[in-house]
C-alpha cells in the first residue's frame, strides 16, 4: 500500500521490521523499489533475497526486470532474463518478455527489440507491438512503426490510438500518401477517436467535461469562470525572476 502511494521509505521501514518475510512480502518490496524508480535498490534487494535462500518466482522477475528498465542496465536485465529459466527452473511469461522489449527500447536498441520479439517462442501480444511502435516514435524508425502498426492492427483493429500515432509519425516523417492511408483505412473501418474527458468528483457526483461541451447544467457559469481566469491569466504582468515573489 505504502509503495503503491509512492510513500517508499514508510514501505521499507515496515519491511525491515518485519520478523519473517514470506515471498510475496519481498515481491512486494522489490516491486515497490522498482516502480517508483529506485532500480539499484530493488536489484540489491534481489540479491539480499537470494542470500537468505527465498527462492524468486515469475512475480519476482517482473520487479526486478521493471528494475533493470528503469535503471538503463540493459546486460543486467537480460541476465536475470536468461536465469529465469536456467537457474530456478521459471518459463518466461509475456509479461517478462514485454519487460525485455520495454528495456531494449529505452535504450535506443530497436532492432535488438525486434530481433528479439521475432525470436519469442510465445506470440507477441499489444503490449509488446505497442512498446515497439512507440520507441519508432522517439527514435523515427519508420521501418519497424510499419511493421509494428501492421500486428496492432492485426491485434487490436478498433483501437484508433495505432492508426493516429503511426500516421502521425509518417506525416513528420513526408510521408504523406502513407498517412492519408492509414487515416482513410481508419475512416472505412468505423474507427473512432476517443473523446478525453477531464472530470472531477464533487459531493459524491461525477463530473464530465469535454472542449466545446455544453451539456452540462451549469455550463454558462462554467465557461463565464474559465473566461474569466483566462482573462486574468492574459493581465498578469511578467515576473521578474531576479527579486524574491
Amino acid at each position: 500500500m505504502y509503495s503503491k502511494c509512492g510513500n517508499v521509505q514508510k514501505a521499507c521501514r515496515i519491511f525491515n521490521k518485519m520478523q519473517k518475510k514470506d515471498l510475496i512480502s519481498w515481491n512486494s518490496m522489490i516491486g515497490g523499489l522498482a516502480y517508483n524508480g529506485f532500480g539499484e535498490d530493488a536489484i540489491a534487494l534481489f540479491y539480499k533475497m537470494i542470500e537468505e535462500n527465498q527462492k524468486p518466482n515469475d512475480v519476482t522477475f517482473v520487479g526486478i526486470l521493471t528494475a533493470c528498465t528503469h535503471a538503463g542496465l540493459v546486460d543486467l536485465g537480460l541476465q536475470f532474463f536468461h536465469s529465469m529459466k536456467s537457474e530456478y527452473s521459471l518459463m518466461p511469461k509475456v509479461e517478462h518478455c514485454a519487460c525485455i522489449v520495454d528495456l531494449f527500447c529505452r535504450s535506443g536498441r530497436l532492432e535488438d527489440a525486434y530481433n528479439f520479439i521475432r525470436g519469442l517462442e510465445i506470440e507477441p501480444n499489444v503490449v509488446i507491438w505497442g512498446t515497439l511502435l512507440s520507441a519508432c516514435r522517439i527514435y523515427s524508425n519508420f521501418e519497424l512503426a510499419k511493421i509494428s502498426v501492421e500486428k496492432l492492427l492485426e491485434l487490436e483493429p478498433d483501437n484508433s490510438s495505432n492508426y493516429i500515432l503511426f500516421s502521425n509519425m509518417c506525416a513528420d516523417a513526408g510521408q504523406w500518401e502513407e498517412a492519408r492511408r492509414m487515416r482513410n483505412l481508419m475512416r472505412s473501418k468505423n474507427v473512432q477517436k476517443l473523446a478525453a474527458y477531464s472530470w472531477i468528483e464533487l459531493d459524491n457526483t461525477l463530473h464530465k467535461f469535454l472542449v466545446g461541451d455544453k451539456s452540462h447544467l451549469k455550463s454558462s457559469e462554467i465557461y463565464e469562470v474559465a473566461n474569466g481566469l483566462s482573462l486574468q491569466i492574459k493581465w498578469v504582468p511578467e515576473l521578474d525572476l531576479e527579486q524574491p515573489v
